[in-house]
C-alpha cells in the first residue's frame, strides 16, 4: 500500500456542501504562510520510512487558491518527494494552462472532491459551472500526461451528507467516467437512514471497477470497505 503525509497548506476553502456549512464560520478560509508548509514538507521528505516514497498530499485548502502553490510543488521536488498530489475541486484545471503546468512542475496524482455529478454538484457547492469545469480540468490533465508518455493517478473523494446521498452513486459514476482508480466516501456526517445510498455508491464503484472505501461510525462493521487504496499520515505520526 502507498503511504502520503498529508500536508496542510491552509483551512477552509475545500468544496462542500453550502447546505452543511455555517454561514458564521465554514465559508471562511485561509492559506498558511508557504515557509511553515515547506518545512513541514522538508522534514516529511527526510524522515521518510513507510516503504515506496516520500510521498506528499496536499491538504485543508484548495491548491489552486493558494498563491504561493507553484513554490510549494517546487519545494516537494527539491526535498525528494516522489508522489505529490493535490486534493482539489478540480474546477481550476480548466484555467489557462494550468493542467499542463502542474503536470510540468511534478504532480502526478489528483484527489477529486466532487458531492454530486452535473448541476447537481454546482448547486451543492454554491458554484455555478464547477461541474463543467471540473469535469474539462480533469479530462485535461488525463491527455495532457498522456501525450507526454507520463503516468498519473486520479482518485476521488466523496464527502457524503444528507443532502448528497442519493447522489453519492452518480458522483461515483462521474468520477468513473473521469478516469478515476480509486474513491472514498467519507460519511462521517451520514445519517443512518442513508446507509444504503452509501453501500449503492460502494456497490456502484465495484461496477465501474474502482477500489472503494469509506469512513464513518455507520459503517465500522464493514471490514470490506474499510481497506483505502491509498493510507494517508499526519504529519508528524
Amino acid at each position: 500500500m502507498i503511504t502520503f503525509a498529508q500536508i496542510a497548506i491552509g483551512e477552509g476553502g475545500l468544496v462542500a456542501c453550502t447546505r452543511c456549512t455555517d454561514s458564521s464560520t465554514g465559508l471562511t478560509a485561509s492559506p498558511r504562510d508557504a515557509s511553515e508548509v515547506a518545512r513541514e514538507i522538508t522534514a516529511a521528505a527526510g524522515s521518510w520510512s513507510r516503504g515506496p516514497g516520500p510521498n506528499v498530499t496536499f491538504v485543508g485548502f484548495e491548491p489552486f487558491a493558494h498563491p504561493a502553490l507553484p513554490q510549494l510543488i517546487a519545494e516537494a521536488v527539491a526535498a525528494g518527494v516522489v508522489r505529490l498530489r493535490l486534493r482539489t475541486d478540480g474546477g481550476a484545471l480548466a484555467t489557462g494552462a494550468n493542467a499542463v503546468g502542474i503536470l510540468a512542475a511534478g504532480v502526478r496524482h489528483l484527489e477529486v472532491v466532487v458531492l454530486a455529478a452535473g448541476e447537481e454538484h454546482d448547486r451543492l457547492s454554491g458554484r455555478s459551472g464547477l461541474a463543467a469545469a471540473c469535469d474539462g480540468g480533469v479530462r485535461a490533465f488525463v491527455a495532457a500526461a498522456a501525450r507526454d508518455g507520463l503516468r498519473v493517478a486520479v482518485t476521488g473523494r466523496v464527502p457524503v451528507c444528507r443532502h448528497n446521498a442519493r447522489g453519492a452513486a452518480g458522483a461515483v459514476a462521474w468520477l468513473a467516467s473521469l478516469g478515476a482508480v480509486a474513491v472514498h466516501l467519507d460519511a462521517t456526517a451520514c445519517r443512518e437512514a442513508d446507509g444504503p445510498l452509501v453501500l449503492a455508491a460502494l456497490d456502484t464503484a465495484a461496477v465501474h471497477g474502482l477500489a472503494a472505501s469509506v469512513s464513518g461510525d455507520l459503517f465500522a462493521m464493514a471490514p470490506q470497505w474499510a481497506h483505502r487504496a491509498w493510507a494517508e499520515i499526519e504529519v508528524g505520526e
